[in-house]
Order: structure tokens, then sequence, then C-alpha cells
């Protein structure tokens, strides 16, 4: 039993350390639309139209190392989504979470990242990205007061008839 446990792990962290893939070039855009993940806050910027910013953040995109992959546990959950429109067609996608960034190409790849990276692209589209998706999200909404039935103590006491 000790073995078969030894080489389920095994094949865990070897799946982790697959092949790296070269994704598509992100293609051109001229429009940006941002998006946040469910339950996350807006953000104060909803979209990029100033050409030198989306080529900048096009740029960025294709400058990342590729180190692309699947990861074996399921694709990462960004909290912010760029979505590269071009001619009211989406021509591609990017997303940043606490320390990675993603693509969807067929797949969703994803690669780790630095707090460097983020800011860096947070520069290119004039928010501070970091502050964002660094924090440990929404707040919880309060747990409801549960209704309370009044105590005994509360409650009037009629004193015992009293019997000649």
């Amino acid at each position: 039993m000790r073995k078969y446990c030894l080489v389920l792990a095994s094949c865990l962290l070897l799946a982790g350390c697959g092949n790296h893939e070269k994704l598509p070039a992100q293609a051109p855009a001229d429009l940006i639309k941002i998006t946040t993940a469910a339950g996350f806050p807006k953000l104060p910027r909803r979209e990029i139209r100033e050409k030198d910013r989306i080529a900048a953040l096009v740029a960025f995109v294709n400058s990342l190392p590729n180190k692309w992959s699947v990861p074996w546990y399921g694709a990462p959950i960004g909290r912010v989504y760029f979505e590269f429109i071009s001619a009211n067609n989406m021509v591609g996608n990017f997303y940043v979470g606490p320390n990675f960034v993603g693509r969807d190409s067929g797949k969703s790849y994803s690669q780790g990242t630095d707090r460097e990276t983020i800011e860096e692209l947070g520069k290119i589209v004039d928010m501070d990205l970091w502050e964002y998706v660094s924090a440990s999200g929404p707040a919880p909404a309060p747990a409801p007061v549960p209704a309370t039935a009044p105590s005994p103590a509360a409650a009037p006491v009629t004193p015992p008839a009293h019997h000649p």
C-alpha cells in the first residue's frame, strides 16, 4: 500500500512539471474590456480604448516567457480579466491572479508570476493591479442574526394560585 501511495504522489508531482507550450501571439486589438471574477469588487476602469495602452498590453502578453501549461488541478481563476476585441470580435484574453497569469487558447493555460510583473502590468493599464489581485477577496457577508426566543427569565411570572 505504501508503495502505491509513493507512486501516486510521484505521478502527481510529475504531472505538474509537464511540458511548457508556446501559445500563439496575442493578436492586435482595438478595444480591451476589463472584468473581474465573480464576487470581487468592480474595478474603476472597465475598458481600454487608447491605442498606445492597447499596443503596450499586447506587447506585454507577447513578451511573457513561453512557460504556459495546463495545471493538473484545473484552470486557475483569475481576479482580473482582459478581453481583446478587434472589429467587434474577441481575438484573445489574458487574466491575472495573485501569483499567476493566464490565457485561453483551446485550453486554459497559466504560468506563475511575481509581484513586479503584476505591478508592471498595472502601470500599463493605469491601475493598482497588485493591490487588487493580492487582496484576500471580498469581505464575507455578515452572518444573519438568529431570531431568539424570549428567555424564561424575561417571561412574566404568574404567582401560583393560593389554595386554603
